[in-house]
């Protein structure tokens, strides 16, 4: 499978793959570099996190979409805090979320991930991060975020399968490699 740029005409969409809004349809901007994660790498990723998403707080970094963290909303997350620093994807985000009821429990902030306050991450059960590739941020993300989150936190990282990432301070729970990304599941060590 080979995951590239989304490209569309206009605004088009993707379906969230499972939970209370399965197969809604997400509108997704029609802008350069955003990619949403595929519905396959969706599914499994959520098999992964099945028995941690019920009520967990998530934090959805570079949310483009905002795909990861309504995907989580609908399996049951009590909260979701979206970051996206584009004023055109966090206000897309926004409106998804009023579309299907869910922005009582989720918030966007229009920012740079590593703006962010730390004590903003640190009651965050699930971090997702999908930075864009090929630019060292994954890397750079990982570094940030390692400090921040508590020990029971997962946090999933999507990066390019040329992306060498150094994962000191963090232990592999599963991986995924899709076409051109690796999908990393990881838990913070001491």
């Amino acid at each position: 499978m080979k995951r590239e740029t989304y490209k569309h005409k206009s605004m088009a969409g993707i379906r969230i793959v499972g939970g209370s809004l399965k197969r809604s349809k997400i509108e997704v901007l029609d802008h350069e570099g955003l990619r949403p994660t595929p519905n396959r790498v969706r599914e499994t990723l959520f098999n992964w996190l099945m028995p941690s998403i019920t009520g967990a707080s998530i934090f959805d970094c570079f949310a483009g979409s905002g795909a990861l963290g309504l995907e989580a909303l609908s399996r049951g997350a009590s909260t979701c805090t979206f970051v996206e620093k584009d004023p055109q994807a966090a206000k897309n985000i926004q409106a998804n979320l009023e579309r299907f009821q869910l922005h009582r429990q989720a918030n966007v902030l229009a920012s740079d991930v590593f703006e962010i306050p730390r004590e903003v991450l640190i009651h965050a059960d699930i971090v997702f991060a999908d930075p864009p590739f090929h630019h060292g941020i994954s890397q750079k993300f990982l570094t940030w975020v390692k400090d921040k989150v508590h020990q029971d936190s997962r946090v999933v990282v999507e990066c390019g399968e040329r992306e060498t990432l150094d994962l000191e301070g963090f232990e592999i729970i599963k991986e995924l490699k899709a076409g051109i990304d690796w999908l990393r599941l990881l838990r913070p060590i001491s």
